[in-house]
């Protein structure tokens, strides 16, 4: 991925660790908190990567995807890449200004329902998303109470019931998906090495028979393949963030974001059962970091499509790449002998 500036990397690490301990993060499950989210807000970071001309605070993709990755590293809980990875593009594409405050997003069926709308409960406003077009909405209008949860890491949802009026800007239906999708592969690849991390440190510090168990061999083959599914679930998500800005074509972006989402869900899977098999008992417990990791990324990899949903949509669009077509399709964008 494209270098992003240090300073800004200093700057996001050094807030999201002032304000996501375990004990923070476990105290906002049900809702957000509303400390870290002006914090964001304050300095800008809430809106990074969205257009200053649509209300946003500039930047490149590539500066949004790293504060991404920061957040799910960092299990921030707040709609962070709901408001600027996909709220804001959205806004920016459909040519309207992003509204202050977390922002949630509802893509509307022919009903004019979406449903398990990922931080509805908690948005000042919803952008809607419909065959009509695309709305700002206030959300105390059209979230639906009654049907609010939360996923398994403890984030809000609830159902929307609106529809974007007629005649507006219209955006794919699949474009859209397709970002909500990179959103939830870059915050998996965040808490994909942060319990990599927490992991290694673990084997580190813990002794039994009068040594690390890192150095037991079955657990150093546990920590190598952990490493190298991070390693790759990491690179597949940058690089779908280096062909969107790019400006790759709508069926280059599903099929970059339907392999970043696959590879990062099947990471979660193997990353997740060895992680806690490495911490035992004690990485499910409320003070430890890990469950707040390992939580999210079991909620994530069903969001915005799982890895199945996003394989067979990879698979079909190479299956339509057939031929001489197939193997620059498979290696590189631009496709070899484009201009």
């Amino acid at each position: 991925m494209t270098k992003v500036d240090e300073l800004l990397l200093e700057t996001i690490e050094g807030l999201l660790a002032d304000h996501c301990s375990p004990e923070q993060v476990g105290a906002a499950e049900g809702g957000m908190d509303a400390k870290l989210w002006a914090a964001l807000t304050e300095s800008g970071l809430s809106a990074v990567g969205v257009a200053e001309s649509a209300g946003g605070s500039g930047g490149t993709l590539q500066d949004a995807a790293a504060i991404a990755k920061a957040a799910g590293r960092h299990a921030a809980p707040v709609p962070l890449t709901e408001t600027s990875l996909i709220a804001g593009w959205i806004c920016e594409q459909a040519g309207l200004q992003l509204p202050e405050g977390p922002l949630a997003v509802a893509c509307v069926e022919e009903s004019g329902r979406a449903r398990r709308v990922p931080w509805a409960p908690v948005a000042a406003n919803v952008v809607v998303v419909g065959s009509g077009g695309v709305a700002v909405i206030p959300a105390d209008g059209v979230v639906d109470a009654g049907t609010a949860g939360t996923n398994y890491a403890g984030e809000p949802y609830a159902d929307v019931a609106a529809s974007a009026p007629g005649g507006g800007p219209r955006l794919s239906p699949a474009l859209v998906r397709a970002r909500g999708a990179l959103a939830r592969s870059l915050l998996m690849a965040g808490a994909l090495g942060q319990a990599v991390d927490l992991s290694v440190l673990y084997a580190t510090e813990r002794e039994q028979f009068g040594r690390p168990i890192g150095k037991f061999q079955v657990l150093q083959q546990y920590l190598a393949e952990m490493a190298a599914e991070a390693a790759t679930a990491e690179a597949a998500a940058d690089n779908a963030v280096d062909v969107i800005a790019a400006g790759a074509p709508e069926e280059e972006v599903l099929r970059i974001v339907g392999a970043a989402k696959a590879v990062n869900g099947r990471a979660a899977g193997i990353i997740n059962r060895l992680a806690h098999q490495i911490h035992g008992a004690i990485g499910f417990t409320d003070e430890h970091r890990l469950q707040y990791s390992t939580r999210r990324l079991w909620s994530w990899r069903d969001e915005y499509g799982t890895e199945a949903e996003w394989a067979a949509v990879l698979g079909s669009s190479l299956c339509r790449a057939s031929g001489e077509a197939l193997w620059p399709a498979l290696t590189s964008w631009p496709p070899a002998g484009a201009a």
